[in-house]
C-alpha cells in the first residue's frame, strides 16, 4: 500500500473515532444551573437515547445524573445492552432519538426535590446487511426524580417499565439470575394493574413516519340469526396495530396494563367475531353507541392475557410450534420469568429488512420490534388465528 493511501485511511479512521466520541458526548454538555427540573428531566431522557450509540454509553448521562449513583451504572449498562442487542440481530444502527412529552411536574415545598412524569417515544433508524433501511420504535412512561444541588438539578431516580430491559441487561453481561430478577419485578408491576385509564384526545401521541389506514370503527357485540362466514382480514388487523401501537384509540378504554386489550382491538379490527356473554364469559366489547369510553363495558377475556388465551384457543386461534408458523395478524404470548403465568401478548405485523418477524404491542408500547422480547428465562406461546369462522 502506498504512503498517501495509508495516510488517508489513518486520517479517515481518526475522523470516524472523533465523530463517534463527539456524538456520544454531545448530549453531555453541562446543563445550565438555572435550568428547570423539567428541562433537566427532558435532557436526561434524550441522553438515554444518545447513550445507545455513544462510544462510552455513560458519557451522555454523566452530567445529568448523580455521579457514581446506581442509576448512572444501571442506565449505562442498559444502553450498552441495547447496542449489543442490535449487533446480535444484525441491525446496523444509524440513529436513536427520543421524543419526550412532559405530562406533569411536581416540586417539593422546600424547592429541593422534584418529580417529572413524561412519556418517551424512542425511534431507532437502522439498516440491514443488504443496506435496506428500517425503523422501529417504543413508547415508555417515566417518572423521573430530581434533587437540587450546587450545580443545579440532577436526576436521582427513574421509574419506568420496559419489557426489553431484562434482555438488554443479559446482552450487556448480566447473569441470567439478574435478568430473571428484573423480569419478575416487571411481572409484579404488571400484576393487578388492569385498571382503566382514559387518555384525553389532546394527549394522543404517535411516532414520526408511521403511516396506516383509516380508523377502524367499533361495534357492539351481538348475535346473528343466520349462518354466515367471516373471513379474518389480516391486513386490516395489522394496519390497526401499526396505527395505534404507540398511541391509543381515543374512543375506547385504555388500561394501565393494556397488552391484551390492544390484542383484542387488533383482532376485532381484522373482523374476528365477538362472543357475547357476561364479564366472565364470552369475548366482547360494548361501546353502547357512544364516543365516550367512560360508559364502555367488556369481558374479562378482552383485557386479560390469562383469560384471553384459553378463550381464543380452539375457537378463534390454534397453538403452533414456533414463530415461523405465524404470519401477519397472529399473536405471540410471553411468560417473562418462565413461572407458568402468562404476562404479555403482542401481534405479529410482518418482517423487517433483515427478514425477522416483528411485533406491535402495548405495555411496553412497541412498533415493529423484533418479536423475541424476553431474556433467556422467558417462555413463549404462538397463536395462529383461524382464517375464517362460521357464525
Amino acid at each position: 500500500m502506498n504512503h498517501p493511501r495509508r495516510l488517508f485511511i489513518i486520517l479517515a479512521a481518526l475522523c470516524a473515532a472523533l465523530w463517534a466520541t463527539a456524538a456520544g458526548t454531545a448530549a453531555a454538555r453541562p446543563p445550565s444551573p438555572s435550568a428547570a427540573p423539567e428541562a433537566i428531566a427532558t435532557a436526561y431522557l434524550e441522553a438515554r437515547a444518545a447513550a445507545v450509540t455513544a462510544a462510552d454509553p455513560g458519557a451522555p448521562l454523566a452530567l445529568l445524573v448523580a455521579p457514581g449513583s446506581r442509576l448512572a451504572a444501571r442506565e449505562k449498562l442498559i444502553a450498552r445492552g441495547h447496542g449489543l442487542n442490535a449487533v446480535k440481530l444484525g441491525h446496523f444502527v444509524d440513529s436513536v432519538r427520543a421524543d419526550v412529552t412532559v405530562d406533569g411536574v411536581s416540586v417539593a415545598p422546600d424547592g429541593t426535590t422534584a418529580t417529572v412524569s413524561a412519556h418517551v417515544i424512542t425511534t431507532v433508524d437502522w439498516h440491514s446487511s443488504e443496506n435496506l433501511g428500517d425503523v422501529e420504535a417504543s413508547g415508555v412512561d417515566h417518572v423521573v426524580s430530581l434533587a437540587l444541588g450546587p450545580r443545579g438539578w440532577r436526576v436521582t431516580a427513574d421509574q419506568y417499565e420496559d419489557v426489553l430491559v431484562p434482555a438488554y441487561l443479559e446482552d450487556a453481561g448480566a447473569t441470567p439470575a439478574v435478568a430473571l430478577r428484573v423480569a419478575r419485578d416487571i411481572e409484579r408491576g404488571s400484576a393487578g394493574r388492569i385498571r382503566a385509564r382514559i387518555r384525553t384526545p389532546g394527549r394522543i401521541r404517535t411516532a414520526d413516519r408511521i403511516r396506516t389506514s383509516d380508523r377502524i370503527r367499533e361495534a357492539a357485540p351481538g348475535g346473528r340469526s343466520y349462518v354466515d362466514t367471516i373471513v379474518y382480514r389480516r391486513d386490516t388487523a395489522v394496519a390497526y396495530a401499526d396505527k395505534y401501537c404507540l398511541t391509543y384509540f381515543r374512543n375506547a378504554v385504555r388500561f394501565s396494563a393494556d397488552c391484551a386489550n390492544f390484542a383484542s382491538q387488533c383482532a376485532f379490527a381484522g373482523r374476528m367475531p365477538m362472543n357475547p356473554g357476561s364479564w366472565k364469559s364470552g369475548w366482547w366489547y360494548d361501546s353502547h353507541g357512544t364516543g365516550a369510553p367512560s360508559d364502555d363495558t367488556y369481558s374479562w377475556s378482552w383485557i386479560n392475557v390469562g383469560k384471553q388465551m384459553p378463550f381464543w384457543n380452539g375457537l378463534r386461534t390454534d397453538w403452533v410450534g414456533g414463530i415461523t408458523d405465524l404470519g401477519r395478524g397472529d399473536f405471540v404470548y410471553y411468560d417473562w420469568s418462565g413461572d407458568g403465568v402468562w404476562d404479555h401478548v403482542a401481534v405479529v405485523v410482518g418482517t423487517n429488512s433483515a427478514g425477522q418477524k416483528v411485533i406491535d404491542a402495548h405495555t411496553t408500547d412497541h412498533y415493529r420490534v423484533y418479536w423475541k422480547l424476553g431474556a433467556s428465562g422467558c417462555k413463549y406461546k404462538f397463536a395462529r388465528v383461524r382464517p375464517q369462522w362460521m357464525v
